[in-house]
């Protein structure tokens, strides 16, 4: 692990320098498992501006800024999914891969931390990777190996005005047919036919239609290879709150058959925050204050929330600048007016946590 140690300020970040500096982030690339160049650089720029930051283990980037016995930490994600768009930095906007998800909030909460030193409460911010991942590795570090905070907020695309409190769950299983080898013209079913019939019935039941609603079950097929006699493919569901992941693999195994072997492979729950949790409020009356009207959103994905939650019993929520409706699409790009919203919001949602989130129990 390389620390690069705090040094004085170099000047007050404008909103003139974090835009210059979304821009930048948005244009390194930095496709899951390749996220090193940025998080170098993110580490280099926190450094410039008097944060402890150093790279861990996992590759993730850390920012330690101001003291206090209380610490919040801001949470975001490096890395984007495959696909390129032509980047542009424009009048309004910034168009790029990883301008909405996650990089408009990764960025916002950067800067946010960097102009928070003042405050009674120490930020740690992180820039992890393989968020787009289905293991989330640099989450997973961070929840086994960094002391527990006292608050949490997960950067990821909201909207500036909205405030995530719920992501569904994920469950990842294999489905799997083998049958004895025989010549291809033998009859009697191979193990594709077997296993896309299956599949057929298994679509009647559950269906990408699922998530139309945060209360039910989606699926999508991935990951398939259909051959005469080894077939298998995994199936991912996205699960609301209350859904067992063994549960829903024997419910699984019953529509697809005898025929067909179900083993469970990954699983991260679905979890909700209420809305009088200290850092919803704060996010909540930070928006009030930037003369936003506050919502509150559930979502039928997964986000590094998911991922904390399942250890860290603390105060969490979900919240950053961008549509949500522009992740990893061919036109990806985030308003510079909705980027800079947001980066005020998480600084005054920060200055709330100072003056509301209780000491820690000695």
């Amino acid at each position: 692990m390389t620390t690069h140690h705090a040094r004085p300020e170099e000047g007050q970040l404008t909103d003139h320098d974090a835009v210059a500096l979304l821009a930048e982030v948005v244009a390194i690339p930095s496709v899951s498992g390749s996220e090193q160049k940025l998080a170098e650089r993110l580490r280099d720029f926190a450094a410039g501006y008097g944060a402890e930051s150093y790279l861990d283990d996992a590759g993730n980037v850390h920012a330690l800024v101001g003291h206090g016995t209380r610490t919040v930490m801001l949470l975001s994600h490096l890395d984007t999914v495959p696909g390129e768009v032509p980047f542009e930095h424009g009048e309004n906007l910034i168009r790029g891969r990883g301008a909405v998800d996650a990089k408009g909030p990764l960025t916002a909460m950067l800067v946010a931390a960097l102009t928070s030193r003042h405050l009674g409460i120490r930020i740690h911010w992180v820039g992890v990777v393989e968020e787009e991942t289905l293991w989330s590795r640099g989450a997973e570090h961070v929840r086994t190996t960094v002391p527990v905070p006292d608050a949490v907020i997960v950067g990821e695309p909201s909207g500036a005005s909205s405030v995530t409190i719920g992501y569904k769950g994920m469950v990842e299983l294999e489905a799997r047919c083998d049958v004895p080898r025989t010549h291809t013209a033998t009859p009697g079913p191979k193990a594709s036919e077997i296993l896309v019939r299956a599949l057929a019935r298994l679509f009647d039941t559950y269906g990408t239609r699922g998530n139309d609603h945060f209360k039910d079950v989606g699926m999508v097929v991935r990951d398939g290879r259909f051959e005469p006699f080894s077939s298998v493919c995994s199936l991912v569901f996205r699960t609301p709150p209350g859904t067992m992941a063994e549960g829903l693999r024997r419910d699984v195994s019953a529509v697809l058959g005898e025929a067909v072997d179900v083993s469970a492979v990954y699983e991260v729950p679905a979890v909700m925050v209420a809305r009088s949790s200290v850092c919803v409020r704060a996010l909540s009356r930070a928006i009030v204050l930037e003369g936003l009207r506050p919502n509150h959103k559930l979502k039928t994905g997964t986000s590094d929330m998911n991922t904390l939650s399942r250890t860290w019993n603390v105060p969490m929520a979900t919240y950053g600048p961008g549509d949500c409706h522009q992740d990893h699409t061919d036109n990806e790009h985030i308003l510079i007016q909705e980027y800079l919203d947001g980066m005020h919001i998480l600084r005054t949602a920060l200055s709330e946590l100072d003056r509301t989130l209780p000491e820690a129990a000695s």
